[in-house]
C-alpha cells in the first residue's frame, strides 16, 4: 500500500492508492487504486431476506382440529404440484386465523418463507388492483425493477417462484372475490402452496386443482371454549348459563365472541350475566332497524355495537377517523396528525383499540413502530359510524390532515435522498408540527419502503378529493421512492394523475416536472418512443416559458433515451445541445449550490456523450469525455456517478486498444460500485468488464465476470439478465 496522494480533481482531498492481485473480495468494503489478476467479488444476496409475513396464530386459537387434519393431509398428498386451498365462509368465522394456523403447521415444509397479501375484496373502495398485489408479492422475494403490465408482472412472479422450487414458499391471499384474481397469483414451478380466503366459494378454481373448504361457525361447545380462552376460564366457569347465552348470541362467530371476551377482559367487575343482557338488548335494537342482515350479521353487529358504545368518546373518534382514511394500515404518526394528538397519546389509543378487538396488530416496524389494521367486517362498521356521526366537513378535514402528513414526510425524504432534484413549492393546510421520523438517507429510504403500501392510495385520494395541488405535489415528492423501487406501474399511474392535476392548476412548471419524471420512468420500462414524446413536450414548455434549466434537462433526457435505445447517432445532437446549455448556466450561476448542480449536470452529459462516442467507434472522443466526467464527479464526491463514468472509461480504453488499462479500470469500477452497495451498477460494471476480458482473450475470466453479473441481474431485472446471458462465452 502506498502513501496517500491527491486524487484527480479532488483539490485538497486525498485517496489511498493500493494494489491488489489475485484476491477474493467478500461484501462491500474495498477501495483500490490498482487491481490486477483474478478478482472475484462475492456479493451478499440481492433482494429481501426470507419473508415470514403471516401473522402469528393467537393463543386463543380453539378447535378446528378436524379442518386442519383434512387440509394438511390433502396438501401433503399433492406432491409435486402447486397446492391451492380455497377456504370460504361468512365474515368473522375465522378464515384468516385458520389459514394462519395451517401455514404455521406446515412452516418447516415451506422454507422459502410465508407471504401475505390482502386483496381487500369487500372494501367499499373496491379491491386492491392486481398489479399492486403482484408487486407486493414480487417485492417480498425480489429486489429489482417491476414492470408496469399485469401480464408481465404475473410472468415475472411465476419466474421468480419457479427458481425457488427447491425452497418452496407458502402464500396466504385474503379476501378474494373471484377466481381470476387468485389465478394470477399462483406461483410458478412446483411444490409451492397458495391458501386463499373468500366469503363465497371460488368454484372456478376447481379447474386449477384447488381444494375447496367451507369453514363453519363454532359448535356451542367450541364457542364456550373460545370464550373461556379470550375472557378467562374462571369467569366462564363461574356462570355457565350466561356463557352459553353469550356464545349463542355470538352465533358461533370467533370475531363476535372475541369482541365479547375483550369487553369482559377490560371490565373485570362486569358479570357475564350483565353482558348477556346487554347483548340481548343490542340484538333487539338491530332487529328493529331496517338492516336486511342475516342472522350471522345480526350477531356481529350486536357485538360491535356493544364494544363501540362502551368506548370512551375520544377513543371512539380515533376508531372512526382512522377507518375513513385512504391508508391501508395505520400507525401512531399518521393518527397523531389526523386526530391532533401527540404521537404518544395516539399510540396509547391505538393500543387500547387493539386490546378491545377493534384493531389488528399487524407488525412491529423499526421505523413506524406498531402498525395496525382493520378486520374487514370491523372496518365496514367503523366507516358506517364515521359517516353517520361526522359533523359538517369533519371527514374532509381528516383526509386533508392525512394527505398533508404524507406530503410533508415524503418531501422531507426526497430532499434527503435527491437533494439536486428541482424544488417546487408545497401548499399545506395542516402541516405537521413535529420533525420527520428520520434524519438520515438510510432512515428516509427505510420510511418510504415501510410506507410503500400507502403511497399510491394517497395520490388517488388527493385526486378523488379534488385537491389537484396536493395531488401533483405528492407525485413530485415521490421521485425519490420511484428511483429506489423502480415500480413502473406506480410510476405510470401516479404521473398520469399528477399531470392531470398540474394542468388543472395551470402550473406549467409542475406540468413540466410531471412530464420529465414520467419520461424517465417510461425509459426505465423500455418504452422509448413514449419517453421521447414526454421529453419533447417538456422541451416545448420549457422553451416557451424561458426555462433554460428545464430546456437543458429535456435535451439531456431525449439524448439519454436514444442512447438507451441503442441509437447513438440520434442521441448525440440533443446531448451536445443540453451540455452546452448546462455549461452556460453553470458559468452564469453565482450561488455555490447552483454551480455544483450545473457542474454535476455537465459531467453527467459528458458520461452520456462518452457512451455515444463508444457506440460510434470514436475512442479519442470517448476518452476525453469520460476522463473529464470522472474527474468532476470525484471532485463533487458523487461516488456512484464517478464509478459509472469509470466503468465506461474502461470500455473507452478497450476501444482504443489499451486492454491493460481497460481491465485495470474495469476492475476498479467493479470494486467502487460494490463498495457503495449499488447492486445495479455492480452488475453493469461486471458485464462491461466481461466484454473487456473477452476481447483480451481471457475467456475463463470473462465467463466468471458475466456469471457474477448474471447472478445479480437475475434478482434485479430479467431483461438485463437476458442481455448478459447472451454474452456468456460458449464452451468449445
Amino acid at each position: 500500500m502506498t502513501a496517500p496522494s491527491p486524487r484527480p480533481g479532488a483539490g485538497a482531498g486525498f485517496q489511498t492508492t493500493n494494489t491488489m492481485r489475485d484476491v477474493t473480495v467478500h461484501g462491500a468494503a474495498i477501495q483500490a487504486g490498482s487491481i490486477t489478476g483474478g478478482v472475484h467479488v462475492h456479493h451478499n444476496p440481492v433482494g429481501p431476506p426470507t419473508p415470514w409475513q403471516v401473522r402469528p396464530v393467537p393463543a386463543s386459537f380453539t378447535d378446528r382440529s378436524e379442518d386442519l387434519d383434512g387440509l394438511t393431509a390433502w396438501i401433503r398428498g399433492r406432491s409435486p404440484y402447486i397446492r391451492v386451498v380455497a377456504v370460504h365462509g361468512p365474515p368473522g368465522v375465522g378464515k384468516s386465523t385458520l389459514a394462519q394456523r395451517l401455514l404455521d403447521e406446515l412452516r418447516d415444509e415451506y422454507p422459502g418463507g410465508q407471504l401475505y397479501v390482502d386483496l381487500r375484496g369487500y372494501d367499499p373502495e373496491g379491491p386492491v388492483r392486481l398489479d399492486e398485489a403482484l408487486g407486493r408479492l414480487l417485492r417480498s422475494l425480489y429486489g429489482g425493477d417491476l414492470p408496469s403490465g399485469v401480464e408481465e408482472r404475473a410472468a415475472w412472479w411465476r419466474s421468480v417462484t419457479a427458481e425457488r422450487s427447491r425452497r418452496p414458499v407458502a402464500v396466504l391471499v385474503d379476501n378474494a372475490v373471484h377466481a381470476d384474481q387468485v389465478r394470477a397469483l399462483v406461483p410458478g414451478g412446483r411444490d409451492h402452496l397458495l391458501v386463499v380466503t373468500s366469503r363465497m366459494p371460488l368454484t372456478d378454481l376447481g379447474r386449477d386443482g384447488a381444494r375447496h373448504h367451507h369453514l363453519h361457525p363454532f359448535s356451542p361447545t367450541a364457542a364456550q371454549e373460545y370464550l373461556a380462552a379470550v375472557a378467562g376460564e374462571h369467569r366462564v366457569a363461574g356462570d355457565r348459563r350466561a356463557a352459553h347465552a353469550i356464545a349463542s348470541l355470538g352465533a358461533g362467530l370467533p370475531l363476535s365472541l372475541a369482541l365479547a371476551g375483550s369487553v369482559l377482559a377490560s371490565h373485570p367487575e362486569r358479570s357475564l350475566a350483565e353482558l348477556a343482557t346487554a347483548l340481548t338488548e343490542r340484538r333487539e335494537q338491530v332487529l328493529a332497524s331496517p338492516h336486511g342482515l342475516t342472522p350471522l350479521g345480526v350477531a356481529m353487529t350486536s357485538s360491535l355495537d356493544e364494544t363501540y358504545w362502551g368506548l370512551p368518546r375520544p377513543r371512539a373518534r380515533v376508531f372512526r377517523s382512522m377507518s375513513h382514511l385512504f391508508t391501508r394500515d395505520v400507525d401512531a404518526a399518521v393518527t397523531a396528525a389526523v386526530c391532533s394528538l401527540t404521537p404518544e397519546d395516539a399510540e396509547q389509543e391505538l393500543s387500547a383499540l387493539a386490546g378491545a378487538g377493534l384493531l389488528i396488530t399487524m407488525r412491529e416496524d423499526a421505523i413506524r413502530g406498531t402498525v395496525y389494521g382493520f378486520h374487514d367486517e370491523v372496518h365496514a362498521y367503523a366507516r358506517h359510524r364515521a359517516v353517520t356521526e361526522a359533523t359538517d366537513g369533519e371527514l374532509d378535514e381528516q383526509t386533508r390532515r392525512a394527505l398533508d402528513f404524507y406530503l410533508a414526510t415524503i418531501t422531507a425524504a426526497k430532499r434527503l435522498l435527491t437533494d439536486t432534484h428541482r424544488r417546487l413549492a408545497r401548499d399545506y393546510r395542516f402541516k405537521p408540527d413535529g420533525p420527520a421520523p428520520f434524519s438520515t438517507k438510510d432512515g428516509a429510504a427505510a420510511w418510504l419502503h415501510a410506507q410503500s403500501i400507502n403511497l399510491m392510495p394517497a395520490v388517488r385520494a388527493a385526486a378523488a378529493a379534488a385537491l389537484p395541488q396536493t395531488c401533483w405535489q405528492l407525485v413530485h415528492a415521490l421521485w425519490a421512492y420511484l428511483r429506489l423501487s423502480h415500480d413502473h406501474a406506480l410510476w405510470g399511474e401516479s404521473h398520469q394523475l399528477g399531470l392531470t392535476a398540474a394542468r388543472e392548476c395551470g402550473n406549467q412548471l409542475a406540468e413540466q416536472e410531471m412530464l420529465n419524471t414520467w419520461g424517465i420512468g417510461l425509459r426505465g420500462d423500455n418504452q422509448f418512443a413514449a419517453a421521447v414524446e414526454r421529453f419533447e413536450q417538456v422541451l416545448q414548455i420549457a422553451r416557451a416559458g424561458g426555462d433554460r434549466r428545464g430546456e437543458a434537462q429535456a435535451l439531456h433526457e431525449i439524448g439519454s433515451t436514444y442512447l438507451a435505445a441503442d441509437r447513438p447517432n440520434a442521441a448525440r445532437p440533443p446531448l451536445e445541445q443540453g451540455r452546452a446549455l448546462r455549461q452556460v448556466l453553470g458559468a452564469e450561476a453565482t450561488d455555490p449550490d447552483d454551480q455544483r448542480v450545473y457542474n454535476r449536470a455537465v459531467a453527467l452529459s459528458d458520461t452520456a456523450l462518452g457512451q455515444v462516442a463508444i457506440g460510434l467507434g470514436d475512442a479519442a472522443g470517448a476518452l476525453s469525455r469520460l476522463t473529464s466526467a470522472r474527474t468532476t464527479l470525484l471532485d463533487l464526491q458523487d461516488d456512484l456517478d464517478a464509478a459509472r463514468a469509470l466503468a465506461w472509461l474502461a470500455r473507452a480504453h478497450a476501444l482504443a486498444g489499451d486492454l491493460d488499462a481497460a481491465e485495470r479500470e474495469g476492475r476498479q469500477a467493479v470494486a467502487e460500485c460494490t463498495a457503495i452497495r449499488s447492486a445495479r451498477w455492480t452488475a453493469r460494471s461486471l458485464e462491461l468488464l466481461g466484454r473487456t476480458l473477452r476481447e483480451a482473450g481471457r475467456d475463463g475470466q470473462a465467463r466468471d465476470a458475466f456469471e457474477q453479473s448474471l447472478q445479480i441481474y437475475t434478482a434485479l431485472n430479467p431483461r438485463d439478465a437476458d442481455r448478459v446471458r447472451r454474452q456468456l462465452p460458449t464452451d468449445a
